[in-house]
């Protein structure tokens, strides 16, 4: 994992250097993370509509021998090595893509490290530095940073409990940017740094959108709402609606069948198709309730990689998949299901 956000801190430090733009550097590097994972989503998408072609097939297989589960395996893998399937085709994308959704995680919630390029052994200068300018300037802190109108000296330590810092990076990491006097205290000035400006399109996405603040405004209060908190709650509400189309155009279509082959009703396996419905919908809720979570750079990048998801989607339902479709002869579909329906009669 530590490679992995080594590589990733590298190509969003590269992005941002070359664009200057916090927002822009982490749009380009979410589609160059998609455009180095596409042959995986292609290898994923030609291995489910190849199952899906089968399907009439594995039930026939399951009704054949639903009393026998070894010889229903066996049978089950050689129909799967005929059609050349690998039934764990379809994970292996969203495998290799959850390591990476927690190492951009990371990389975001400790910018002064992956982007910034200070050492571990050198971060507690910046630490120093910190708390000598916030013990001064409270009022300039961001609200998460100050209890009770006390601000508590940040620590940095190699454990979770001495590495108060590591908590509040990203913000200590935006407000270097603010306050550049922060950077003149001689403890750090050795280290010619290069402040990060998380700004983008009127948002800090250092900070992150406040669901509290939201289910305040729900209920009448408007205590501590300006337009940046407003501007941040899109980043949840984008993120759940494109999520939700996302999924929608990822749904299997019905495809439709000659009524003289068709299976009857009382012979055909039955589904559960509110299953997949209320995952529909279930899904967009749990990531736009992520992103109240998460710093909005998160965020941005879940919303990014899902529009590029879906423009992927739309290219490929239209020019791959009728290919991919036709790589299971017909024949043999056609085949299986007349004779259920003759058995039926």
């Amino acid at each position: 994992m530590t490679y992995i956000m080594y590589a990733l801190g590298w190509i969003l430090k590269m992005f941002y250097y070359l664009t200057r733009n916090y927002g822009v550097a982490i749009i380009l590097f979410t589609v160059f993370i998609k455009l180095a994972l596409l042959p995986l989503d292609l290898k994923q998408r030609k291995s489910l509509a190849k199952t899906q072609q089968i399907q009439p097939l594995l039930d026939a297989l399951q009704k054949k021998y639903a009393n026998d589960k070894e010889k229903l395996n066996t049978e089950t893998m050689k129909l799967y090595k005929k059609y050349d399937i690998n039934p764990m085709g379809g994970c292996l994308p969203m495998l290799i893509q959850f390591p990476i959704i927690i190492a951009l995680y990371w990389v975001v919630r400790k910018p002064i490290f992956y982007i910034m390029g200070v050492s571990a052994g050198e971060i507690w200068r910046i630490a120093q530095s910190f708390n000598a300018w916030a013990t001064q300037n409270i009022e300039l802190l961001p609200v998460t940073m100050v209890k009770n109108g006390v601000f508590e000296a940040l620590t940095y330590g190699k454990s979770m409990a001495q590495n108060t810092f590591g908590n509040f990076e990203i913000q200590v990491a935006q407000l270097l940017h603010e306050h550049q006097e922060i950077l003149a205290n001689p403890i750090v000035a050795s280290l010619e740094l290069k402040p990060i400006d998380f700004n983008f399109l009127g948002m800090d996405l250092s900070e992150t959108p406040s669901l509290g603040k939201l289910f305040g405004l729900l209920t009448g209060s408007t205590t501590e709402i300006n337009r940046e908190m407003v501007m941040l709650w899109t980043i949840p509400v984008l993120s759940g609606i494109s999520s939700f189309i996302s999924g929608k155009l990822s749904q299997p279509k019905t495809e439709k069948v000659d009524k003289n082959i068709v299976l009857a009703e009382a012979d055909q396996p039955k589904k559960n198709p509110s299953s997949m419905s209320s995952m529909l919908y279930f899904m967009p809720i749990l990531s736009a309730y992520f992103t109240f979570q998460f710093p909005a750079a998160v965020g941005l990048y879940w919303i990014i990689s899902n529009i590029v998801q879906l423009v992927q989607q739309l290219l490929i339902n239209k020019l791959l998949m009728p290919k991919y479709s036709a790589l299971i002869p017909e024949g043999d579909i056609i085949d299986v299901k007349k004779s259920r329906k003759n058995r039926k009669k």
